[in-house]
C-alpha cells in the first residue's frame, strides 16, 4: 500500500479541530490542510497506532518539507515518542501566505506505521484581529 492521510476539520467559530490518520506513514511522508492565514496552534497531540517505528516525532510548517528550513517551523516537537501531548502557553502563533499548513509524523524507522495526529488551533481573521 501507499501513503495515505485522511485529514477531519471540525469548525467551531474560528476554532478549529484537525484529525489527521495516516496510514503507512514513515520518516518523510508529508500532509497538508487548510486553515485561516494567520492564528495560533493551541495543542498538539498524536499517537502511533500501528507500525514498526518506535517513535514518532510530529512536525509541523507553513511550507511543504517543514525540517529542511527553520524559518517554516511552526510546531516542533521535543522528544520523540509512541504518544506526544504538547500544549503551547502561550500559543503558537503562525502565519502562511497560502493557509496552508504541512504536517509530518516523523517515524522512526519503515513506512509501515499508522499515526493519529489532532491539531487545535485558533484562527484569526481581519474582523478579530490575533
Amino acid at each position: 500500500m501507499a501513503y495515505a492521510a485522511a485529514i477531519n476539520i471540525t469548525r467551531k467559530g474560528n476554532d478549529y479541530l484537525v484529525q489527521i490518520t495516516e496510514t503507512e506513514a514513515g520518516a518523510a511522508t508529508e500532509c497538508s490542510f487548510q486553515v485561516p492565514l494567520r492564528g495560533r496552534i493551541l495543542r498538539q497531540q498524536a499517537t502511533k497506532t500501528a507500525g514498526s517505528a518506535a517513535t514518532i516525532d510530529p512536525i509541523l510548517g507553513n511550507a511543504a518539507n517543514p525540517s529542511a528550513a527553520a524559518a517554516s517551523i511552526v510546531v516542533e516537537n521535543d522528544t520523540a515518542g509512541a504518544t506526544i501531548d504538547n500544549v503551547s502557553d502561550p500559543a503558537v502563533v503562525y502565519v502562511s501566505s497560502t493557509g496552508t499548513l504541512y504536517h509530518r509524523s516523523v517515524c522512526a524507522s519503515a513506512s509501515d506505521n499508522s499515526v493519529t495526529t489532532l491539531y487545535y488551533i485558533s484562527g484569526s481573521t481581519a474582523a478579530n484581529g490575533w
